[in-house]
This record gives C-alpha cells, sequence and structure tokens, in this order.
C-alpha cells in the first residue's frame, strides 16, 4: 500500500504541524506491491478506504485481474486502476516482465477497465534500455487504448533484490527524449513521466506498516503507521515538495 494509512487513521482529521500543506497521495491510497490482486481481500479493504471518504488506486500487472472480477472483485471500489504495458507485443513485454508474462491477457484486462463507467485508467510503463526501441509502437498501442493517463517511469536499479542493472540502463537524458517523443505519438492520451530522480517523492508503507522513502540507491526509514499517526511522520520528512511534486499527475484525473 503505498502513501496512505491504516483504516483508522484513514478517518481522523488531519493535524496541524507549521503551515498547512496538503498532498493528494493524504487523499489517495494505492495498493502496489509486487502484485496486489495476490490479496484476496483487496477488494474488502479498498470499499472500506472509500467509506471513510479516500479515493483508492490499483496498481497492478494484469494478469489476475479478470480472474479476480469472476471471483467478485468489483473495479466500482477503485478510482484509478492502474496496469503496467511494458511493450507493444508479447517479446517485448516479456523481455521486461519474465517469460511468463501475459501480454494478452492484459491487453484484456487494459480494455475492460477502460470500458468501466467511473473508473479512470492508468497504464504505466517502466522505460529501459531493454524496451527503448519499441518505445514509438507503444505510444501508438498506447493511444489506441486510451487511457485516462499513461505514467512513464525511468528504470531504477535502487534496491539489492534488482538485477539487470546493465542490459536495462537507461541515461537521463535518452529517458527525457523518450518519453518526450512517446507523449507526441500518444496524443491526445496525457503523459506523466518519472525519472529515477522523481521516485524519490514517494512514501510507500510495507506490510510492517513502516514508511519508506526511496533515496539514493536505498530506502529510508520514516516512521512506522501502526505506532504514529502518518501525520506526524508526515510532519517530520524534510523537503516534503518532492513528494507533493510527484503527485501532481494525479491532477489529470479530476
Amino acid at each position: 500500500m503505498n502513501a496512505g494509512g491504516t483504516l483508522a487513521q484513514a478517518a481522523d482529521p488531519p493535524l496541524r504541524a507549521g503551515p498547512r500543506t496538503e498532498i493528494p497521495s493524504v487523499r489517495a491510497v494505492t495498493f502496489c506491491g509486487g502484485e496486489p490482486l495476490l490479496l484476496r481481500k483487496i477488494g474488502e479493504y479498498a470499499a472500506a478506504l472509500r467509506r471513510c471518504g479516500k479515493s483508492t488506486v490499483l496498481n497492478t500487472n494484469g494478469e489476475l485481474l479478470r480472474r479476480r472480477l469472476d471471483q467478485g472483485l468489483r473495479l466500482a471500489d477503485f478510482a484509478v486502476v492502474g496496469i503496467s504495458v511494458e511493450g507493444s507485443t508479447p517479446d517485448v513485454h516479456r523481455a521486461m516482465r519474465g517469460d511468463q508474462a501475459g501480454f494478452d491477457e492484459v491487453m484484456a484486462a487494459a480494455r475492460l477497465v477502460a470500458a468501466e463507467p467511473g473508473v479512470s485508467l492508468k497504464l504505466a510503463t517502466v522505460v529501459s534500455g531493454v524496451n527503448r526501441d519499441d518505445l514509438p509502437e507503444l505510444a501508438r498501442t498506447v493511444r489506441d487504448l486510451g487511457p485516462d493517463v499513461w505514467r512513464l517511469y525511468q528504470y531504477s536499479s535502487r534496491g539489492a533484490q534488482n538485477t539487470g542493472q546493465r542490459r536495462h540502463s537507461l541515461p537521463d537524458e535518452e529517458f527525457r527524449y523518450l518519453v518526450k517523443e512517446a507523449a507526441n505519438l500518444a496524443a491526445p492520451v496525457p503523459t506523466a513521466p518519472s525519472g529515477e530522480a522523481e521516485t524519490e517523492g514517494c512514501l510507500i508503507v510495507d506490510p510492517a506498516g513502516n514508511v519508506l522513502q526511496p533515496a539514493g540507491a536505498r530506502y529510508v526509514r520514516r516512521g512506522n503507521c501502526l505506532e504514529d499517526p502518518l501525520d506526524h511522520i508526515w510532519a517530520q520528512i524534510p523537503a516534503r515538495s518532492a513528494i507533493i511534486n510527484n503527485k501532481r499527475w494525479l491532477s489529470v484525473l479530476s
């Protein structure tokens, strides 16, 4: 769960800590992972948060979505469903996500969300040295799918668990050039790129309640939202403007 809080905290009024600063992700809770649809109760949690006045975002690789819908998951419990599409063909998608990645299933899930009234579709693509040559064709695919926003992320090697940094590595200048070209090809679909440095503008809540922030090549623990109110943790974080700026893409969904 990204940049949210516990269910009890979601209903509490924000605490004042100096000049009041609003951040979109205090109002929006993102379920991410790993793969959040591996958690069978994800729909129950989303529904509870929405009853507390939160907007909910589901970020998924899309491969389990149709199966979970058959099992009772409701798209209406989410304001936004984000689906990862890493290439315009099965080969490119698998080169990014692994040999078992189901490209056709992902595309079917994206079309299903796009057709759901009241739910915004966000497509997400990690841009790396592996799929950069396919990005123009992927942009045309995105244009045809017609999502509400296309998020493009520069590949990040942050975290000891990541491998393949060499083949995925993509210089900042090349990333900026590629996403600008992709934005032109995908128009009128809005695009929201995020370079590796901008990913430091995130707060991540892990399953143990730890609030983590990317910093350089590692993650810094800012507190634990099961022990302290999230507003207290937020008030103590330096350079909060980076986090606010990283969430401004949500405005395209308003």
